[in-house]
């Protein structure tokens, strides 16, 4: 019973380990995860609530950037000169004197941030709650440790110990 407890939980480490490898593989040039046209991103601010919240993991079309106002976005800001994602909704769609689609967008403070086309990643599909902040935990050096390499460690030396008392109970016999 307890080595059926044990092999299980060793699959779900080993489960863990190979999403977290997977998951690390398919980052792009802009440290976003994305398979084929859809990519993975955590959000990072409260604008949207309740519907989504920081934490959140929203996946997004990358291949539809047809958008419109209300809809939901990711897109690529620099903020000191550093490049930052932010997921947000449209509140109202422009155009300059180029005839360029000007996108603004209602910041958490109030104010009101455009962007142009070049800035959108993609069209919000759906969300995973709370899944952003546990995603960035487990692909960090820390939480891979905790969650999959201390565990698996504790685990193989369980069946080390096993097999080594099976051993020598069949030598005493």
């Amino acid at each position: 019973m307890i080595k059926n407890i044990i092999l299980t939980i060793y699959v779900i480490i080993i489960g863990i380990a190979l999403g977290t490898l997977i998951i690390s593989m398919n980052y792009n040039d802009q440290g976003i995860i994305e398979f084929g046209n859809t990519a993975l991103i955590e959000v990072d601010s409260n604008v949207l609530e309740p519907k989504i919240v920081k934490g959140d993991l929203v996946i997004i079309n990358t291949k539809n950037k047809n958008v419109k106002e209300k809809d939901i976005i990711s897109y690529i800001t620099l903020e000191n000169k550093t490049p930052i994602i932010q997921t947000n909704a449209i509140a109202a769609i422009t155009e300059d004197a180029n005839k360029e689609k000007i996108y603004s967008l209602k910041k958490e403070d109030g104010t009101i941030e455009n962007i142009d086309d070049s800035c959108i990643l993609g069209i919000y599909t759906a969300t995973i709650p709370y899944a952003g902040t546990i995603l960035t935990y487990i692909l960090s050096k820390k939480g891979f440790l905790t969650i999959t390499l201390v565990p698996a460690s504790i685990l193989f030396l369980l069946f080390l110990g096993n097999f080594i008392l099976g051993l020598s109970t069949k030598n005493k016999e």
